[in-house]
């Protein structure tokens, strides 16, 4: 028994821990193909040059925001469905109460 009555566990089982590392690894999955998708767009040809032309610069510029842009929306639309449906199972259990 850890402090105050609650039994340990181990860190791996912490919900927090398990929620961080899901989060991390969704961060993760968005950047691979954010940069997969912009690389694709940007990069259409590859030279001996290690520098980025400004053409190329700016595309990622732009491809990277609208990325992003997207990623938010998305995020938005899925939180306000996600409260929609605690809405309506918590009307429900009051309906059976």
């Amino acid at each position: 028994m850890a402090f105050g009555g609650q039994p340990m566990m181990p860190p791996s089982q912490h919900p927090q821990l398990k929620a961080a590392k899901i989060e991390m690894e969704a961060v993760t999955e968005m950047f691979s193909m954010m940069n997969m998708m912009c690389h694709k767009k940007c990069f259409t040809k590859f030279g001996s040059d290690a520098e980025l032309n400004v053409g190329e610069m700016s595309c990622t510029d732009r491809c990277v925001g609208k990325y992003l842009e997207a990623q938010k929306k998305v995020g938005e639309v899925m939180q306000a469905f996600q409260q929609q449906q605690q809405a309506q199972q918590q009307a429900l259990q009051q309906a059976q109460q």
